[in-house]
């Protein structure tokens, strides 16, 4: 998926939050525009990175979340307890994925040391736990409410990100390009 086509896709993705009215998922729509734009502005992800293929996971995973939120219909209860469960669990193994990019980037490593794919998740996890509260803000609840369905998230992102810790370097083989060095002129 080229550059082009996250564009196309955003906008389907902004109709699809807009029409089906889940407005919480504008605070994070900038971050993921930005974030791609940036990502596809950078001569070392465009040439070290696989990045049609990170791309589409990319959109992918946040067109799965508008449209799972924003069907009309629901499913029975232990159907979407499942389903809310897979989208958090994506949700820690997807953003870590992003994260391992960025770092790879900022420090011009291709192979990640595990203890840096432990800082990645930890960092993640925090950044989950406080989305959580931030949620319920956004829906008006009490605060610093931890009640069944947002342990069931943090659990889920924990988990997300548990997975990519033990997958990392499979996951490293498929989203690098065959030539693991970096240019001199990218460094």
């Amino acid at each position: 998926m080229t550059i082009k086509h996250v564009r196309l896709a955003s906008i389907l993705i902004l109709i699809i939050v807009v029409v089906s009215k889940q407005l919480q998922i504008l605070y994070y729509f900038p971050i993921m525009i930005i974030s791609l734009e940036f990502l596809n502005h950078n001569k070392q992800y465009l040439h070290s990175f696989n990045f049609k293929i990170l791309n589409a996971v990319f959109i992918s995973y946040v067109l799965f979340i508008c449209i799972d939120r924003g069907r009309p219909s629901q499913f029975n209860v232990a159907t979407e307890l499942v389903i809310n469960s897979l989208e958090h669990l994506l949700f820690g193994f997807i953003i870590c994925v992003k994260a391992s990019i960025y770092y790879s980037l900022f420090k011009k490593e291709n192979k990640l040391k595990q203890q840096t794919l432990i800082l990645i998740a930890l960092g993640f996890n925090i950044f989950g736990f406080a989305n959580e509260f931030f949620q319920n803000w956004y829906k008006q609840q009490y605060l610093w409410q931890v009640n069944f369905d947002s342990a069931k998230d943090i659990l889920m992102n924990i988990i997300g990100s548990i997975i990519f810790i033990i997958f990392y370097s499979k996951i490293d083989k498929r989203i690098h390009n065959q030539h693991h060095t970096i240019p001199n002129e990218l460094k």
